[in-house]
């Protein structure tokens, strides 16, 4: 049986479909002897799949496929991924009894297709592994706990495995912490040759270009002739990525001065910080040899396993009015091209188009939400114009950022979203601040906007999307609204809330397959839900909204699993939850300190303060992470310990958040027009967005500055 193929289709049925490429669906034969199991990467450059491969009665089992598309992801030479496949098949026939990496199982070809079988070796990547081990990797390599230990491990057998493929004169170029597979046994296998090249045979030539971008050396950039040096230099990436959870390419592409700084700060070891800075040296004859690297890490565990003191660096960090300076500068970079179009204005990921082949840059979108839109850089700019910030760059965007909200939502009203994030209430709470901080003038069609992007229809209860974050833009608003008005509504707002709880206190998120899915954090959960009730409560003196927020806490305190001084909350799949804003303990940790602010008696008030408390505890005091977002990240995580400084009056908090504030700011990238701007998360280039972008980054930062002039956003 042949495998189905793609045909293709004409633009008018509205299918999309890459010619020639195989169905990647469970039960589909590819090849003869092959069946698929599921799709393991779908991409430009080619896919990988798991399947079944039955050859006889006993020759069976689990392998990997790459499937190459002829004439895909062609370069200068007119070598597709075809090439590159049958140029791996060869190094895998030639090192596969040398070093630990997949078997060759075969090759064929089907439909125009090249398809090279492989072992599937057991195990995850190295990122992943580091991923698992997250809030605990960073300190056990610091402190030499197990977990330390067994990764330093780790990073010993991967400097051998390079070393041991140079001296097959093989150079192996894309040396990722996802190329690296930890097996069940703690033994390291390498992945994808398929960038590899030969030293001996001088092949492929040119070599296939071009790599992973952080872990790529400046040479390999330049597409020069490979050396041993650049799996050096991608060693060091791996080293560093592993001992902070930061992808390299947030860190590498600096001057060299401005990388010691930051891998200073990051790896308090000075022989490790040191060694690692000299991987990552531009030159690359002033790279150490990886039998070097090798001593130093096998000297470091001995070190770590016989709690030997060894020197510490001494990292530079940010003074207040150094962050203070970078704040301007990066209200600057927003209105510069790196973020905005001189026609359109600020402009954001598109969400329905496929990534753009070009892996420096996006394929853009104008959004006006304040989620993922121009109403969250509008948001931020009211606010440092507030504080006395200089935003008149913006002066542009700004506008064209209303003639989007007058486009997208006041035109086409009936259609708005009511979600506080991603529609209407959110845009008027920022036209509101806009106007109330001066960023733009107080125009009576602004306040007719204001009213009807606030009178929709809501069926959902939650924050980011339903009558809980809804309410609260109201409150936002109130300067420009009739305040019974406000009242009444938000009334029904809390009729429907206590209408819909459950009897054990809860609200339901939604229902799947008719089982009840129930959340406990802030954007879509019990969490937030509790906030508005509680502000309701407290502003109109209302009980039956003060005991609805009541029995939520209840819940809530009933969920929770104290875990030594931490509390945590498991997911309706028993996992824990992660600990950040939107779906996280810190955004539970919001519900309580609103809890304590709003209770006058002592009793509650220490309980509640101690559920915010153990929630937040969750993370490290120097906490690291890829992810710098309000959204799953460090920002809003440093937004809620503002917060919890600002109520409980305890300095221990605010030292948290100046953690991340100095974090944030030894990664804060450099353009050399534009000026600093932050890869916030995984995007390919810089977006103004708030929730997940650099609005939100600049939000946190000043809110750092000022933690008594600026509140949580959009509370």
């Amino acid at each position: 049986m042949r495998s189905a193929t793609v045909k293709t289709v004409s633009q008018s049925t509205g299918e999309t479909a890459i010619k020639g490429k195989a169905i990647k669906k469970a039960g589909k034969r590819i090849g003869y002897n092959y069946i698929i199991i599921k799709s393991l990467k779908e991409s430009q450059k080619n896919d990988v799949i798991k399947c079944l491969y039955i050859k006889s009665l006993t020759n069976f089992g689990f392998c990997v496929i790459k499937e190459g598309t002829y004439g895909d992801s062609k370069d200068k030479q007119g070598r597709d991924i075809k090439d590159r496949l049958i140029w791996q098949q060869q190094l895998h026939a030639q090192l596969q009894d040398k070093v630990r990496m997949p078997r060759l199982l075969g090759h064929f070809e089907e439909n125009g297709n090249y398809y090279l079988v492989m072992e599937r070796i057991k195990g995850k990547p190295l990122y992943k592994a580091c991923r698992e081990k997250n809030g605990e990797l960073r300190d056990g390599l610091i402190t030499g706990t197990r977990i330390g230990i067994i990764f330093i491990n780790y990073l010993i057998q991967i400097v051998d495995l390079l070393n041991t493929l140079h001296k097959h004169h093989v150079v192996h170029r894309d040396a990722t912490s996802n190329n690296f597979i930890i097996m069940p046994n703690g033994k390291v296998a390498v992945i994808d040759m398929e960038l590899s090249y030969s030293l001996q045979q001088q092949a492929p030539a040119p070599p296939f270009q071009l790599g992973t971008h952080g872990y790529m050396s400046p040479e390999q950039l330049k597409t020069e002739t490979p050396t041993i040096k650049e799996d050096v230099f991608s060693a060091g990436a791996v080293l560093l990525q592993v001992w902070t959870g930061i992808s390299p390419v947030k860190l590498t592409d600096v001057p060299l001065e401005a990388l010691s700084e930051k891998v200073a700060f990051f790896i308090p070891d000075k022989d490790m910080a040191g060694i690692i800075v000299q991987c990552l040296h531009p030159d690359p004859m002033k790279r150490p040899a990886l039998p070097t690297l090798y001593d130093k890490l096998v000297l470091y565990q001995n070190d770590l396993r016989a709690k030997k003191l060894r020197p510490v660096t001494t990292p530079a960090g940010f003074t207040k009015e150094q962050i203070q300076k970078t704040i301007q500068q990066a209200i600057s970079t927003l209105a510069s091209p790196l973020l905005t179009d001189e026609n359109k204005g600020w402009f954001s990921e598109d969400l329905n188009a496929e990534p753009s082949r070009d892996k420096s840059k996006i394929n853009k979108a104008w959004y006006a939400s304040f989620s993922k839109g121009a109403a969250g850089a509008m948001y931020l700019l009211s606010v440092a114009h507030h504080v006395g910030f200089d935003t008149s760059a913006s002066a542009l965007p700004t506008i064209q950022a209303l003639e989007l909200i007058e486009m997208k939502y006041i035109q086409r009203i009936e259609k708005a979203s009511p979600s506080l994030y991603f529609g209407a209430p959110g845009i008027a709470a920022t036209l509101a601040c806009s106007i109330r901080h001066g960023l733009i003038e107080p125009k009576t069609v602004y306040f007719d906007w204001i009213k009807q992007l606030l009178n929709r229809d809501n069926q959902q209860l939650g924050f980011t999307y339903g009558l809980a974050g809804q309410g609260m833009a109201h409150w936002l608003c109130l300067d420009f609204l009739q305040h019974d008005m406000v009242k009444e509504r938000l009334g029904k707002y809390v009729d429907q809330l206590v209408a819909n709880q459950q009897n054990d206190g809860s609200w339901i998120y939604k229902e799947v397959k008719g089982k009840q899915k129930k959340r406990q954090g802030f954007a879509n959960g019990v969490s937030g839900i509790i906030y508005f009730l509680l502000e309701y409560a407290q502003r109109y003196q209302d009980k039956k909204a003060q005991a609805s927020a009541d029995a939520g806490l209840r819940w809530l305190m009933k969920k929770a699993v104290q875990r030594g001084d931490k509390i945590q909350w498991r997911t309706d799949k028993n996992k824990e939850l992660m600990h950040w804003w939107s779906e996280g303990t810190s955004g539970i940790a919001l519900a309580f300190i609103k809890a304590y602010v709003c209770s006058d008696n002592p009793t509650d008030k220490q309980q509640y303060k101690h559920y915010a408390t153990g929630a937040l505890l969750n993370h490290p005091p120097k906490v690291v992470d890829n992810n710098l977002s309000q959204l799953h990240g460090l920002s809003g995580l440093g937004e809620i310990y503002l917060e919890a400084f600002k109520v409980f009056k305890e300095s221990a908090w605010y030292e948290r958040a100046g953690w991340i504030a100095q974090v944030i700011m030894h990664l804060k990238k450099e353009h050399p027009q534009h000026g600093p701007f932050w890869l916030v998360q995984h995007e390919r280039q810089p977006t103004p967005d708030f929730m997940t972008g650099n609005s939100g980054v600049i939000h946190f930062l000043l809110r750092y500055c000022y933690p008594e002039e600026i509140g949580m956003p959009l509370l």
